[in-house]
């Protein structure tokens, strides 16, 4: 075993592709100019983050996208389930809303294979998204001005439950945006720095109900 391993591995080893240098500015001439050209609060960030917006204009796409974690109503999570149960709904109601919810986001996968296979461009599929997302999340955002209790749990309840296929569409064609126009060298650095953002934005959330812990104040997030 241990002659085949000598003639073997390093045969394997050659085979495969030496892990590429991702960001070099001594060594890269483009590198230099392209930071040169960068904004002065690109300048600020870690080098992660720096070649992350250089990805114009992908970088945006993914950027709006970690915001949506900041909001949540999008899903039925710690803060919207207290929020419920202080309005007086019962939590086997929730439970069953939840799934639906659920059941939504998986019909999200068929939404977006309809909408790309009649649109054919990623961002315009994303603009449709995004854009159906925002109209059922206004759905939620009225809920909190109605006087009657039933309509505004029917109106935010379904706003939520008919945006999930919106977000997760939405999510889809960001990502396969970035795998498309992210050079293969940084796309996993690239896709490493979006997970980052989307797990800051969901402790951002989480950290402002700690300081807004009363369920009357869910309509700010």
């Amino acid at each position: 075993v241990s002659d085949l391993d000598d003639t073997a591995l390093p045969q394997v080893a050659d085979q495969v592709p030496r892990q590429p240098t991702i960001y070099n500015v001594q060594d890269d001439g483009a590198s230099t100019t392209l930071k040169k050209h960068r904004s002065w609060w690109i300048q600020l960030l870690p080098d992660a983050y720096q070649v992350y917006f250089d990805q114009h204009p992908i970088c945006w796409a993914g950027f709006s996208l970690s915001l949506l974690y900041l909001n949540v109503v999008l899903t039925f999570g710690a803060i919207m389930t207290a929020y419920l149960v202080w309005l007086g709904m019962g939590m086997g109601s929730i439970g069953f809303w939840r799934g639906m919810a659920s059941a939504a986001g998986l019909a999200g996968t068929v939404f977006y294979h309809c909408i790309s296979t009649r649109m054919g461009c990623l961002v315009d599929v994303g603009m449709v998204s995004i854009s159906y997302q925002f109209l059922c999340l206004s759905a939620c955002y009225a809920s909190f001005f109605m006087d009657d209790v039933s309509a505004s749990l029917i109106a935010l309840i379904a706003g939520v439950i008919l945006s999930r296929p919106g977000l997760w569409a939405f999510d889809i064609a960001v990502t396969q945006l970035m795998q498309e126009h992210v050079p293969a060298p940084i796309r996993g650095l690239v896709g490493g720095v979006q997970q980052s953002m989307n797990a800051f934005f969901t402790l951002v959330a989480f950290s402002i109900g700690l300081f807004l812990s009363d369920p009357k104040y869910f309509h700010l997030y």
